[in-house]
C-alpha cells in the first residue's frame, strides 16, 4: 500500500462534483447565449404583415416564440427554457396577457393595428431568455457520467503506475533474496557433508572400540596405542561438532542479515526517492539555462558529498557559460546523433552533456569512473 495513489483517489472522488456543477453552469450560459441569438432572428417573424396591420405584434410574437420553443430539441433532454418578451413600458407580449378591453369578435382595424405594431417596435422590445438544466435528467446524467468516467480513467493511470513500481521493487527484492537463498543452500550442503563425515567418523569410532575390546583381550601391549588413536578420533569428532555448531550459527547470522538487509533496503529506497526529488527541484530552481536528465539526477545522488560539490560546480559553469568548462573528449555515437561531451571532476567523476538550442545544454549523465561503462552504454542508446 506504500505506492497506492491515495491523493489521486481523493482527487478523483472530489473532482467530479465540482466539474459537474461548473459544466452545468457553463452549458446553461452557452445554450442561453445561443438561444438568445436565435430568438432575436425569429421572434418577430416577417414584418410586412405587422406593418400592413393584418397581424397583431402580440399574436406574431406568441406564434413565433411558441414555434421556437417547440423546435428546441434540448428541452426533451432536460433543458428547461423560459422566454418572456416585454414592451419598453413593461407590458408582457409573451407569455400573452389577456386583454379584456378588446373583444375577439370585433373586426380588427388594420390601420390601428399597424400603428400599434410600429409604435411597439419603435419603442423597443425587451427579450429575456432563461435556460436551466434540471438535475436527474438525461443531459445532466450524461454530464455526470462523463465526469465520473474521466475521473476513473485518471485514477486508473495513477493506479497502474503504482502497480508497476511495486512490481519493479518486488523483482529487485526477490533477486536479492534468491542470491542469499543460494548461499544458504550452499551452506546447508556443506553442513550436510560435515554431518555425513561425522556419521562416518562415529561409525569408525564404534568399529575401533569393538576392535579395541577384541585386541585388548589379545594383547595388552597395544592398548596404549589404541587408546591414543581413540583420543585422536574423539578430538576429530569434537572438532566436527564444533564446526557443525559454527555452521549453524553462520546460517542464523545469514538469516538475520537477510531480514536486516530487507529493512535497510526499504529505508534506503525511500531516502533515495526523497533525495532525487529534492535535487530535481533544486536544479530546476537554480539552473534555468540547463536541462538536467533524470539519469544525471540519480547519478548525482549516488556521489559522495565532496564529489557532489565538484559536480555542481561544473553544472553551475555550464549554466552560466558552457565555453568555460574544460572538455576532456567528445563521445560520438550512432549516425545522425548529436555529439556528447565528457567532463572530468574530482579526478574520478565523469559528467556528460550535449548542446540543445542556443547556449543551453542538457546534462545527460553524472557518474564516476566505476560507472563509466554503464554510462557510455546509456548514452549509446539515446
Amino acid at each position: 500500500m506504500r505506492n497506492f495513489p491515495f491523493r489521486a483517489l481523493i482527487l478523483c472522488v472530489l473532482l467530479p462534483p465540482f466539474v459537474y456543477v461548473f459544466s452545468i453552469q457553463f452549458l446553461e450560459k452557452t445554450i442561453q447565449a445561443s438561444y438568445e441569438k436565435s430568438l432575436a432572428e425569429v421572434y418577430t417573424g416577417d414584418t410586412r404583415p405587422l406593418f400592413d396591420g393584418s397581424v397583431r405584434l402580440q399574436d406574431a410574437i406568441r406564434e413565433n416564440v411558441g414555434a421556437f420553443i417547440a423546435s428546441r430539441k434540448l428541452t426533451h433532454w432536460g433543458v428547461r427554457l423560459s422566454v418572456s418578451v416585454k414592451t419598453a413600458d413593461g407590458d408582457f407580449l409573451y407569455p400573452y396577457a389577456y386583454d379584456g378591453s378588446r373583444s375577439e369578435l370585433d373586426p380588427p382595424d388594420s390601420i390601428a393595428v399597424a400603428r400599434e405594431n410600429f409604435r411597439l417596435l419603435n419603442d423597443g422590445l425587451v427579450k429575456t431568455v432563461e435556460v436551466e438544466i434540471e438535475h436527474n435528467t438525461l443531459l445532466s446524467n450524461l454530464i455526470l457520467l462523463s465526469c465520473v468516467a474521466l475521473s476513473l480513467m485518471v485514477f486508473m493511470v495513477f493506479y497502474r503506475r503504482g502497480i508497476k513500481m511495486i512490481r519493479q521493487e518486488d523483482l529487485a527484492r526477490q533477486q536479492i533474496i534468491d542470491n542469499l537463498s543460494d548461499e544458504r543452500q550452499k551452506s546447508l550442503a556443506q553442513l550436510q557433508g560435515l554431518e555425513d563425515q561425522r556419521k562416518l567418523l562415529s561409525e569408525r569410532v564404534e568399529r575401533m572400540k569393538t576392535e579395541l575390546d577384541r585386541e585388548r583381550r589379545k594383547a595388552t601391549a597395544a592398548e596404549d596405542e589404541m587408546i591414543d588413536e581413540l583420543v585422536v578420533l574423539e578430538e576429530k569428532i569434537s572438532e566436527n561438532l564444533a564446526l557443525q555448531e559454527s555452521q549453524l550459527d553462520e546460517i542464523d547470522t545469514l538469516k538475520e542479515k537477510i531480514r536486516q538487509y530487507e529493512k535497510d533496503n526499504e529505508a534506503k529506497t525511500r531516502q533515495r526517492l526523497k533525495g532525487v526529488e529534492a535535487i530535481r527541484k533544486r536544479f530546476n530552481a537554480l539552473y534555468k539555462n540547463t536541462v538536467i536528465h533524470e539519469r544525471a539526477i540519480e547519478g548525482f545522488v549516488d556521489l559522495t558529498d565532496e564529489m557532489k560539490i565538484k559536480a555542481e560546480e561544473v553544472i553551475h559553469q555550464l549554466n552560466d557559460d558552457p565555453k568555460m568548462v574544460q572538455i576532456k573528449r567528445k563521445v560520438f555515437g550512432k549516425k545522425n546523433r548529436e555529439t556528447v561531451f565528457e567532463v572530468i571532476f574530482a579526478y574520478k567523476g565523469r559528467l556528460y552533456f550535449r548542446n540543445i538550442d542556443g547556449n543551453r545544454v542538457e546534462v545527460l549523465v553524472v557518474g564516476t569512473k566505476l560507472t563509466q561503462n554503464k554510462d557510455l552504454s546509456f548514452l549509446d542508446k539515446l
